[in-house]
This record gives C-alpha cells, structure tokens and sequence, in this order.
C-alpha cells in the first residue's frame, strides 16, 4: 500500500511508528518504508499481512492521523510508468520556450531571476530550468509563450537572446496502442530529460521495493509451507500415540485394515 498526506521532512521513525499504529488493526504489519528523498517521491510504502488486509487499509483513505489525513491507495507494479506519465502530462509543463544567449557567467539562481523579470509581461511563468548556457521556460496558456517568442532577439542585461518554442507532451504524444516508431518530426520533450535525474532515482527507489516485497513473499510461501509440514508431522505423531495405547484386538482389526488397503489395487495372476 501506499500513503500520501504526511509531511516527509519529519523524523524518519516517527512516522514509521504513526503508520504502524494506524496500519496493525488491518493486519500483520511487516514492514514501512518512508520516503529518504521527499523531493522525488513523498509516499510511504506498508506491506501487510492477513486476510483481506489490502481491503481494510483502503478503507482508511482519508482518515485522520494526528494533523493530517492519510491518501492510502494500492501500489501498482509499474509506478515508474505512472510517474513519468504524471510529469509529462502536468499541465504546467504544457507551453514553453528554450532561451540562450543570456548571460552564462552570472549564478543559476540570478538568471533565473534575471529571465522572469524580462518574460513577466508575458503572462504567468509556472517554471524555469536553467542548464549551462540554456534555460527552459513554461507557461500557463499558449497565448503566454506566443508572446515570450515575439522577445526573440531582444536584449537582456546587454546580451540579445534568442528565443524557440520548446518541445513539449502536447505537441509530442506518447506512442499510441500498436505503434512501434515515433512519427517523423517527433522530439523527446524536454521535461522527459530535464527531469531524467529524477525519474532514474524513483525508477531505482521502486525497483527496490519491488524486491524486498519479492523477498518477503518467499518468506511467507516458506513460513507457511512449514507450517503445513509441522501439522502434517503432528497428525502422524498423534496417530502413531493413538495406535499405541489401543487395545490389541483393536490394534489387529487396524493392522488389516491397513494391509487389506494396500492390498486391494493390486490384482493377482490365477495360478498356472
């Protein structure tokens, strides 16, 4: 299972601790494992055990832990799928423009500064990201970034900028059901390789988890297939003590019985 709703940058254990508390009336609570970089990825993982645990636990979505109220949802095997899919269709991503020729000798923060003062009569500024002697730029509508591109070549701090419109999921979309190629003309969105650094360390976070869980489950298949050989052991120990304080004439009738079931698939020749 998964939660969403806690603030992350709290002590690792206290919310292990609160999840457990929340969690045991649903099942055995193996193990959770909280977010080390919030920054990727802000989820908690619960693996539970039991009967209709997974059900119980999707009960408590929105209930309420101390100060703030638990998103709990099923993990799917594929979230490295479902993210990037998230990053590419947040709709703050959908309009931009690539802009070089500013001034790289200045810190990334003041040009970035720098950028969303001379792009602000624009419209609303929802990013930047800022590579070397590159920045990307987004915006809310499409009118906005028009506009940011009608600055192309237009002086800022002393330096004349260009300005391109930028690759984006709107204008690039994601293979259809059955293709196998990308169309002519098609180029990765941007978000996909600024974010790449990102999206590779939840990749490898997830996978992670995948095999821990993978582990436990073969612990479980291991706990129980002892069990059933312990139960299995105990029958025949039990019936072993039983056959040993019966009565001899009881004992007799037991003996044949068992010969008699051994004996009676096997069919015997006549006698020559």
């Amino acid at each position: 299972m998964s939660v969403e709703g806690f603030n992350p940058y709290r002590p690792e254990d206290e919310i292990r601790r609160e999840l457990v508390n929340h969690f045991e009336s649903c099942g055995e609570v193996f193990r959770v494992i909280v977010p080390t970089d919030p920054i990727v990825d802000r989820r908690a993982f619960v693996i539970l055990f039991g009967h209709d645990a997974e059900e119980k636990a999707l009960q408590l979505n929105g209930s309420d832990i101390g100060d703030w109220n638990a998103l709990v949802k099923s993990a799917p095997m594929d979230q490295e799928d479902e993210y990037l899919m998230a990053q590419l269709n947040d709709k703050k991503f959908k309009f931009g423009i690539a802009v070089w020729g500013y001034d790289t000798s200045l810190p990334e923060d003041e040009v970035e500064s720098v950028l969303r003062r001379h792009f602000s009569s624009c419209g609303g500024i929802t990013h930047v990201y800022i590579y070397g002697k590159r920045a990307n730029i987004y915006f809310s509508e499409e009118h906005e970034e028009t506009s940011a591109l009608g600055l192309h070549r237009s002086e800022v701090s002393g330096f004349r900028i260009t300005t391109r419109r930028l690759a984006t999921a709107r204008r690039n979309h994601s293979l259809a059901p059955g293709q196998s190629s990308r169309p002519i003309g098609y180029t990765r969105p941007a978000i996909m390789i600024e974010f790449a650094p990102e999206i590779g360390r939840k990749v490898k976070a997830f996978k992670k988890i995948k095999r821990i869980v993978k582990k436990v489950m073969a612990l479980r298949r291991m706990k129980e297939a002892g069990k059933e050989k312990v139960m299995a052991s105990r029958r025949m120990k039990e019936a072993t003590t039983k056959e040993k304080f019966m009565p001899s004439s009881r004992m007799k009738e037991a003996t044949k019985e068992r010969v008699t079931a051994f004996l009676s698939p096997i069919i015997l020749s006549p006698k020559d």
